[in-house]
């Protein structure tokens, strides 16, 4: 009788290269650009480059930040469709990865940040129309002006919702051409960049010997 094959358990974390500590910068800016915080891109870009799942207290020790942050940044991460999170029986303790893909984390902050701001605006303006037709009057010129943003807020709410749905449909169907699109780059993407790395390590780390040797 064949024994039960055993999936081995997750290697603690050992800590990131220095070259790849580096890149945590452009991870930091990317989630900055839509609005985060720098320390959401710097956990995202270390769950990225670690190559395994992290726990909190893993990703804490490594970005020399505190357990409550890292557990606050995790929340929100995982709100917003960035890191999926499991718990693992062999470790005791919930693990953490990165979603590696970045147009569905787009299309999520987009849909819901932007819809708020819309919506906002759709209903500020509203008030504002009414103030100004009891105040001055349905001919009053702002009515006209004010109709017209009403109007325009809820097409462009009507047409977000539209797209990004569209967007968020095609991608949980691995049938439909977008999917099978950004499957391809994806598997593209992500071998080009290994193999650029596995030669550029060794070479970072030799001269790093190298000055060392010199020095």
């Amino acid at each position: 009788m064949t024994a039960p094959t055993q999936t081995p358990a997750p290697l603690e974390f050992q800590g990131l290269d220095q070259p790849l500590m580096e890149q945590l910068a452009t991870f930091e800016l990317f989630f900055k650009t839509f609005g985060f915080k720098r320390v959401h891109g710097r956990v995202w870009g270390l769950l990225v480059l670690s190559g395994q799942p992290l726990s909190s207290k893993e990703i804490a020790h490594t970005l020399s930040i505190s357990q409550g942050a890292t557990s606050t940044c995790l929340n929100e991460l995982s709100e917003w469709g960035a890191v999926a999170s499991g718990f693992d029986s062999s470790r005791r303790c919930n693990l953490h990865s990165a979603v590696g893909n970045t147009l569905s984390i787009v299309a999520t902050v987009f849909r819901r940040r932007e819809q708020v701001v819309m919506g906002k605006l759709r209903q500020s303006t509203k008030r504002t129309l009414a103030y100004v037709r009891e105040r001055y009057g349905e001919r009053d010129p702002r009515v006209l002006t004010l109709r017209s943003i009403v109007s325009s807020c809820e097409i462009a709410e009507a047409v977000m919702q539209l797209v990004f749905t569209s967007v968020e449909r095609a991608l949980g169907d691995s049938t439909s051409l977008l999917s099978k699109a950004i499957g391809a780059a994806l598997k593209i993407g992500l071998a080009m960049p290994s193999r650029v790395l596995a030669a550029a390590l060794p070479a970072a780390r030799g001269d790093g010997e190298e000055r060392d040797e010199k020095a």
